[in-house]
């Protein structure tokens, strides 16, 4: 019998799906320091770093029931690291906003920012707007961005030049730049959705 720190992220997934603690340990085990890394390198604290990368575990051990067991664990940590990083830019930004206001009004009380645009609604938005991407760009896009392939693996998934991927991403960006043109902070989250790689 294989032992448990043999078995593949596929079969850990569909373990900790089950519920299985031992399985959660070992994928905790094998991507702490590489997500802890990637986080450091973003946020240059040890502390801020270890809490988004314990958020992110925690969130996977929350939702595993409704886990796919297909998917790639490593593209998926990715883009659970790389939205949690973007949540932590924004609420800074927000604090800060915040401080400026109460400063700006001689020391009221703060005022609770218009909190429209959450986690949850901007991945819903990117899903649209990439829904509506031309065939090509919405492929490259995709690739890029939620498969986690470098420019040169698309174009040679793809049999075109690494030109014309870098055509497409520029396309994507500039559509996704129209559906947030004014918002400093929605422009966040789309620079870390194009530009933020580990």
């Amino acid at each position: 019998m294989a032992k448990r720190y043999e078995k593949t992220d596929e079969e850990l997934l569909i373990l900790i799906r089950s519920g299985d603690m031992i399985a959660f340990s070992e994928l905790y085990s094998r991507y702490w320091d590489i997500l802890l890394d990637a986080a450091y390198q973003r946020l240059k604290s040890v502390e801020a770093a270890e809490e988004i990368v314990q958020d992110v575990f925690v969130n996977i051990y929350i939702r595993r029931e409704s886990l796919d067991p297909g998917l790639s664990v490593v593209a998926y940590l990715k883009t659970a690291l790389k939205y949690k990083i973007y949540n932590a830019y924004r609420d800074n930004l927000l604090h800060q906003q915040r401080l400026e206001m109460i400063a700006y009004e001689g020391g009221g009380a703060p005022l609770r920012p218009d909190d429209a645009y959450q986690e949850k609604e901007l991945q819903e938005q990117v899903q649209q707007i990439a829904a509506a991407l031309p065939d090509k760009c919405r492929e490259v896009f995709l690739l890029s961005r939620f498969e986690q392939l470098t420019q040169q693996e698309i174009a040679d998934r793809m049999n075109i030049a690494v030109s014309t991927v870098k055509k497409h991403l520029g396309k994507a960006l500039a559509i996704f730049r129209t559906h947030f043109p004014n918002n400093r902070i929605d422009m966040i989250f789309i620079i870390f959705l194009f530009f933020f790689r580990f």
